[in-house]
């Protein structure tokens, strides 16, 4: 074996394993490389960081990242029987290092100064891999070599940056002026997206709730965010991230207190290692002041 293809087969190898290591970890939450495939990681954003999907229904496009594993192994298997690899080796590379971007970015995104101190030795492990496999595979220049390595993350990170910019600019009508196009519990709204989520997604996306129930968890962040939680006892709960203005208001309550809140549903995502979901809600504000 050539020290070529050593390199090639050990570079596989390490994205295999990484993959299904740590890669981050928030606080008391510790999230893996495969979590965004899976949809954990805006489970766990959510709790920990009070960051959930901008766009929950483009949650089904991350299926793709399984592709990750999927290549390491032919790769590893297409070496090792002397067969041809083709584009493997790039495109695993690209979807690897665009996936490191991805959870350096959301750090940054949620914790600000110190991101990097969060990021696991199996992240950048798997960002190396991804390099020296696609420079160990002879068939190219190396200046298309580098182009597959840098073109992912810069991909990613101008598409953050917009994602951010449209975010942090969204316009919207006050959610104080605007009619609630539901009202309900938030016993009865957790049951319904744990009965049938994607009809309750269907239902109740981008629309205004009001939502009434106990507070199960109040926060209030450094930065003068705030959100509270209705749960229940299976784990499951409904999040609502409330404009600063509420602040002053949202200091005056407790866990435990019976409160009326009203947002515009951002929708749910369902975690299988949890086996809990989570329903998100963005400009809310509280509506019995």
């Amino acid at each position: 074996m050539n020290k070529r293809k050593g390199f090639t087969i050990l570079g596989a190898i390490v994205i295999l394993v990484t993959f299904f290591l740590t890669w981050v970890s928030w606080g008391e939450y510790s999230v893996s490389g495969y979590a965004l495939a899976t949809g954990d990681f805006f489970t766990i954003s959510e709790k920990s960081l009070d960051l959930a999907n901008p766009f929950p229904k483009l949650a089904f496009t991350f299926y793709i990242l399984w592709l990750v594993p999927i290549l390491a192994a032919l790769i590893i298997l297409r070496s090792i029987t002397d067969r041809k690899l083709g584009i493997l080796p790039y495109v695993a590379g690209f979807i690897s290092l665009s996936l490191v971007t991805v959870y350096v970015l959301f750090t940054d995104f949620g914790v600000g100064s110190g991101a990097f101190k969060l990021i696991t030795v199996a992240a950048w492990l798997h960002a190396l891999a991804a390099i020296v496999l696609i420079l160990s595979v002879y068939e190219v220049s190396l200046l298309k070599k580098l182009v597959w390595i840098i073109v992912g993350p810069v991909i990613v990170f101008a598409s953050f940056k917009l994602i951010e910019k449209s975010i942090m600019n969204e316009s919207h009508q006050e959610t104080t002026d605007v009619k609630a196009d539901f009202t309900l519990s938030s016993g009865q709204l957790i049951k319904e997206f744990m009965s049938n989520d994607s009809a309750a997604n269907k239902k109740y996306l981008d629309k205004v709730i009001l939502v009434n129930g106990p507070a199960s968890a109040i926060e209030i962040g450094a930065d003068s965010t705030s959100t509270i939680r209705f749960a229940d006892s299976t784990g499951s709960y409904a999040i609502f991230s409330l404009e600063k203005e509420e602040l002053p208001a949202v200091k005056q309550l407790k866990t435990g207190d019976q409160v009326s809140l009203k947002g515009v549903c951002s929708g749910s995502i369902y975690s299988d290692i949890l086996a809990t979901t989570s329903i998100s809600f963005k400009r809310a504000i509280l509506n019995n002041k």
